[in-house]
């Protein structure tokens, strides 16, 4: 008996402990340019350990009565582990512009903790713990440099907390926008200058129901912003 008790301790010892089934959350933003109806911004996050899978849908319209004077469209795939970029793959058409952006881990960059990004301005390497523009972390307020996931490039902020407005940062530099957390350090909403008119980040409900379909080639052509966009959107998956 007391082997049997002594090989079923040994058994618990080594069996691994259950891990946590995988975790689906869905941010969506109504977006408004000086109170008129702009488009939305959605992120969908699956997180599965130290993983994490995001996906962001960037939708504007800008009109003028039946006219539309203003169209931006993004998609991003971004995938986390441990705290730092395994790949990042977006397009972007920026009112006619086209960008497309690369970022991987090889065999290499896994060794040296290096990301090797494709964007604008040609192939560079980048720390792999360097935070993308998508915001939707709390911990970005602490970051002094973000990856521009529209462009492929690396970019110098300066985060000031807002005085009166708690949760809520200013970030000024090469790229300027305030952001906003809740008690919980979730996004929940943000503003920045859309040419002389606030551009404003309304966080919605989300329904359970509602259908997420992601797809980069949902992004229209364009004029590519360098011809480096074109090597990126041939070397994504």
């Amino acid at each position: 008996m007391k082997r049997l008790l002594a090989a079923a301790a040994i058994l618990l010892a080594v069996t691994p402990s259950a891990q946590a089934e995988p975790t689906v959350e869905r941010i969506d933003f109504e977006v408004t340019r000086g109170g008129d109806p702009l488009g939305w911004h959605r992120l969908r996050i699956e997180r599965d350990g130290d993983r994490a899978r995001v996906e962001i849908m960037i939708d504007f319209e800008l009109k003028f009565g039946p006219i539309a004077l203003y169209r931006y469209t993004h998609r991003n795939r971004t995938l986390i582990e441990d705290g730092k970029v395994v790949s990042i793959e977006t397009r972007t058409n920026d009112d006619g512009d086209y960008f497309a952006v690369l970022a991987r881990q090889d065999d290499a960059g896994r060794g040296d903790g290096t990301l090797s990004l494709l964007g604008v301005d040609g192939r560079i390497k980048v720390p792999a713990d360097i935070f993308p523009s998508d915001y939707w972390r709390y911990a970005t307020v602490r970051q002094g440099r973000l990856l521009d996931t529209q462009k492929g490039i690396i970019r110098e902020v300066e985060m000031a907390a807002v005085a009166g407005r708690e949760g809520c940062y200013d970030m000024t530099g090469e790229l300027t926008m305030q952001l906003c957390y809740d008690a919980d350090k979730r996004w929940v909403g943000g503003s920045f200058d859309g040419r002389g008119k606030e551009v404003l980040y309304t966080r919605r409900p989300v329904p359970s129901d509602a259908p997420w379909n992601f797809s980069l080639e949902d992004v229209p052509p364009g004029e590519p912003a360098s011809r480096y966009v074109t090597v990126a959107q041939n070397e994504q998956r």
